[in-house]
């Protein structure tokens, strides 16, 4: 709940009075939902409610709302990095020992992400061959039934088939 509250007080703090609606659109968040975290937020102190007529509202950030969101945002901003060195060094391990082993290693490409940055900036910095494969679809069968192969990927929905090579989702390793 707390991370859905700095959510509206980032939109809040970004633009110039914006709606509930819009609020929501930027969110994805149900229009009851923010309706009722812009009021827990002007509970909290954390934002002024000011009724410009019948029918509009203008939201501002308070003082507090202000140092609320800029905490929040660092927390985030910590948690996020602690994440992607935990998965750097996790990347590091795998590709390290696999290419010990001998194995020959490819990269499941669904999208291009930030997460496909990370992997192949990894295995670049330390040398590692790697094979980039554009899709499940685009898979051949003979290549993962050979177990000197090994396929990461970072799809929690991958369901796998292959009789010997080893599919590993870095973010479970």
């Amino acid at each position: 709940m707390e991370e859905k509250i700095t959510d509206i007080l980032i939109i809040l703090d970004r633009e110039d009075s914006p709606s509930q609606r819009k609020i929501a659109d930027q969110t994805g968040f149900s229009l009851g939902l923010v309706n009722a975290l812009i009021k827990k937020c002007a509970k909290k102190g954390l934002v002024k409610i000011k009724k410009l007529n019948s029918r509009n509202m203008k939201y501002i950030l308070t003082p507090k709302g202000i140092k609320e969101k800029t905490k929040k945002t660092i927390d985030y901003v910590k948690k996020s990095y602690q994440a992607i060195n935990q998965l750097q060094a996790s990347i590091e391990e795998l590709a390290n020992k696999h290419s010990k082993e001998g194995k020959n290693i490819y990269i499941l490409e669904e999208r291009k992400d930030e997460i496909r940055n990370i992997v192949q900036n990894i295995l670049v910095e330390l040398e590692v061959d790697y094979t980039v494969v554009d899709g499940v679809e685009n898979i051949e069968e003979t290549i993962f039934d050979i177990k000197e192969n090994v396929l990461y990927h970072w799809n929690p929905g991958l369901e796998t088939n292959f009789k010997e090579a080893e599919v590993v989702n870095i973010f479970r390793y």
